[in-house]
């Protein structure tokens, strides 16, 4: 595992988030990136500020209801699509972007895309909507900055 191994293979899950925004707010959303090339697999913070509405609290992923529904194991990785190769260091401070709108009372859906890199773009706009815990409702737009927690892990 070598954290500054530069890949196109990234894919990312959403963990846990929180936030609140009143016209103007914050949030703290955790998502675990893996890459196979770079053997590399761990855990980033967004953390930012908003322009919105609403607000969220435990939120922690799941899977949907017709997974449970049907006892189907969902895959919770999204694939991004690469705007050029990067490393688990390159994303480790790097601008971030997030848009969301989502609803839920114990259980909701939240409509959320995510971004890395201002000038030196990483990827943008990645489609990592799905299902989840927690309480509220939130229609917000962040920027702010990724951050590596830890050390990772082998993929």
């Amino acid at each position: 595992m070598a954290m500054d191994v530069k890949a196109r293979d990234w894919e990312v899950q959403g963990v846990a988030q929180a936030g609140g925004v009143d016209i103007v707010g914050a949030g703290l959303f955790m998502f675990e990136f893996r890459s196979k090339h770079a053997n590399f697999r761990g855990p980033y913070v967004f953390g930012g500020g908003a322009l919105g509405w609403g607000g969220s609290m435990g939120g922690g992923s799941g899977p949907s209801p017709s997974d449970v529904a049907t006892n189907t194991q969902p895959n919770g990785w999204t694939a991004i699509n690469c705007s050029r190769d990067f490393s688990a260091d390159d994303l480790d401070f790097a601008y971030a972007a997030l848009s969301i709108l989502g609803a839920g009372a114990a259980y909701g859906y939240s409509l959320l895309g995510i971004s890395a890199g201002l000038t030196d773009e990483l990827f943008r706009d990645i489609d990592v909507s799905g299902w989840g815990t927690g309480v509220g409702v939130m229609g917000a737009i962040m920027v702010g900055v990724w951050k590596k927690m830890g050390g990772g892990n082998f993929y």
